[in-house]
């Protein structure tokens, strides 16, 4: 009888092969569950432009069985907590609000990336002054619009390309605000606090008024990072996606900033 012998020079290059193998698994794992459909590519035709969509929908809730393509570059981030599962795209004429459904979007769709949405089997409603699309709500919701609720949905409508162009907050004044910039990323300047959240924090909704009275809130997560952050005094320029709601029983305009940083002592 003879003892079998392992054959150690097959052995070490059957071991690294496993170890490939199993590296190369975990890559796929992490491309398919923590990253966006990417496209180096010229990007896919966009055949309705954002205002025309926003036309389209009007005051309904519309539920779209066409072949309809948008696009446009992210303007949010949810870096700092102030946007939850949600980003706006901008392409020039309106802004949408997706509603991806996702945590750590600013990782998978950064802000000045472009990104186009097929509108095929999507939903599309106006909700605080903003267009938003996502998928259908269910009958008894008071939202239009509800989050694509996998990531093989949100392949199937979003793709991310890798253009980058950083989008540029119009510069309005309170009295200039109106529907058609809601859920476009905008500045307003010379604002002073008017009412704040006890304790004179972000967290809620902060009034602010120009040198003539006219008011605007901004809105604050209450699990944004800096949420408990207090309230700057001084006379600020605030840069926010533009939304519509009622505060302390008034209609009035409302910013939701991005980062604490998108609040500036204004000079």
């Amino acid at each position: 009888m003879h003892k079998m012998h392992t054959n150690k020079r097959l052995a070490r290059p059957l071991r690294s092969v496993m170890v490939a193998v199993l590296c190369a698994l975990t890559l796929l794992a992490c491309r398919e569950f923590d990253t966006p459909e990417v496209e180096q590519s010229l990007p896919e035709r966009v055949n309705v432009s954002i205002a025309h969509l926003r036309e389209m929908v009007g005051e309904r809730t519309v539920h779209f069985e066409q072949d309809l393509v948008i696009g446009g570059y992210v303007t949010t981030s949810d870096r700092e907590g102030n946007f939850y599962r949600t980003f706006c795209i901008d392409d020039g004429t309106a802004g949408v609000e997706i509603m991806a459904g996702m945590y750590d979007l600013h990782r998978l769709y950064p802000e000045g990336y472009y990104v186009t949405v097929r509108l095929n089997g999507c939903s599309a409603g106006v909700h605080n002054g903003v267009l938003q699309v996502g998928t259908r709500a269910a009958a008894y919701s008071n939202y239009p619009t509800d989050y694509f609720y996998s990531k093989v949905l949100i392949d199937k409508h979003l793709t991310r390309y890798d253009l980058i162009s950083p989008v540029a907050p119009i510069p309005l004044r309170v009295e200039q605000l109106a529907e058609e910039y809601c859920g476009r990323m905008v500045n307003v300047s010379s604002l002073k606090l008017v009412a704040a959240p006890e304790g004179g924090i972000w967290s809620g909704y902060c009034t602010f008024a120009d040198e003539k009275g006219h008011r605007v809130a901004v809105y604050c997560s209450p699990y944004a990072d800096f949420a408990q952050q207090e309230v700057p005094t001084e006379r600020v320029s605030i840069t926010g996606i533009l939304q519509y709601g009622v505060v302390d029983g008034e209609e009035m305009y409302v910013l939701k900033m991005r980062y604490e940083s998108d609040c500036g002592i204004y000079n």
